[in-house]
């Protein structure tokens, strides 16, 4: 069968061209392995190529800078990352990219350099250097880990029996969404329970791979930015997760929290019985002294009592004999009087008073009321 060429040609323009390729480009969503080359930040965007230096091939890397603080990776040249996006043709440069919207470091040489480029950064910027002491007699924290673990039920199987009330929030430790809910359960706790005396978060131990989350930034500031004193138990080896260093107090494992927070009630543990000896001392003494001064008492000192006594008693009849003297009805007998205005305030100057006021005079014996008619 013959087929004419033209009639099977499908003519396109050159913007409808590439909006077809990049509708090919981007049904898949690949993630893409190489080594960080030529990495520029500006204020809208970040951009880096992949190297595969065996194949000696090259692939441009663009992002958004609010997409890529999203992620919350420090990143340089050399280190080998896996990021994941859509391709794209640019209309207006005709240029071929992948546009990421993930990033992670791949291999440990590359997680130990993020993990160095994030320790520097916060170090300078002094969010290792504040630290919140946590109260006396802790009663009521707020838990963040994962419910499938087995670190929950150690931490709460090591609370002493203090009453201590413990609210959870069930987040992952691990993975892609492990940044995002353990910050969205600190808010929580923040924002709805700012009575809180702690926020606990724990994990145990594993690689610096799997304990990327707490090596992030996003997570490490909102760590700072708690108003309620966050403890970080998370298990570690050698390297210090970024976020137990920004933490208020951290500790090397889930049980380590729980003893710390029972320690809390040392003070009042270790202090009760030494307080109830000082008591028993001082009861003791005081009853000594009271039997010894029974003894004086009873032995010599009636003598000075009655004297005291006497004493006391020629203090009062002079005190009495000062208010019969200020006595102001006393005044009144004698033949004074006392005039007051409508209100009941005594007048003690003439310019407090005026024609048509009415007035009245308290005697001895009963009371006048009076209209002034004229001031002199």
């Amino acid at each position: 069968m013959n087929l004419d060429i033209k009639d099977s040609e499908l003519v396109l323009t050159v913007s409808q061209f590439l909006d077809s390729v990049n509708y090919v480009l981007t049904t898949g969503r690949p993630f893409v392995v190489g080594e960080v080359s030529e990495f520029k930040l500006t204020d809208k965007w970040v951009s880096f190529t992949l190297q595969d230096k065996e194949e000696k091939a090259i692939l441009k890397c663009v992002m958004g800078i609010w997409d890529f603080r999203r992620i919350g990776l420090e990143i340089e040249d050399g280190m080998e990352v896996k990021v994941g996006g859509s391709p794209r043709i640019t209309k207006s440069y005709g240029s071929f990219a992948l546009w990421i919207t993930s990033v992670e470091p791949v291999g440990e040489g590359s997680l130990k350099k993020a993990y160095q480029l994030l320790l520097k950064k916060l170090e300078l910027e002094g969010l290792f250097t504040r630290k919140r002491e946590l109260p006396d007699f802790i009663q009521h924290v707020g838990v963040i880990s994962s419910r499938d673990g087995v670190v929950v039920h150690d931490f709460m199987n090591n609370l002493k029996p203090f009453g201590i009330k413990v609210n959870f929030l069930n987040a992952r430790v691990e993975g892609k969404d492990a940044v995002e809910q353990i910050s969205w359960a600190i808010k929580f706790f923040n924002k709805k329970m700012p009575e809180l005396d702690a926020v606990v978060i724990i994990r145990g131990g594993g690689s610096l791979e799997s304990m990327q989350a707490f090596n992030n930034e996003i997570l490490c500031r909102e760590i700072f930015a708690s108003k309620i004193p966050v403890v970080a138990g998370i298990g570690h080896d050698v390297d210090v997760p970024i976020a137990c260093l920004v933490a208020d107090v951290s500790v090397s494992t889930p049980t380590a929290a729980a003893n710390l927070i029972n320690s809390s009630w040392d003070r009042l543990l270790f202090g009760l019985p030494a307080v109830a000896d000082r008591i028993v001392g001082y009861m003791n003494s005081i009853f000594v002294n009271f039997e010894a001064l029974s003894e004086r008492i009873i032995g010599d000192g009636l003598r000075s009592i009655s004297l005291s006594i006497e004493r006391k008693a020629d203090i009062i009849n002079r005190v009495e004999r000062i208010i019969k003297i200020a006595d102001p009805e006393r005044s009144l007998r004698l033949g004074y009087s006392l005039t007051t205005d409508s209100r009941g305030k005594i007048i003690r100057d003439i310019k407090n008073i005026k024609k048509g006021d009415i007035i009245k005079t308290l005697l001895a014996n009963g009371s006048i009321e009076s209209i002034i008619d004229k001031i002199k």
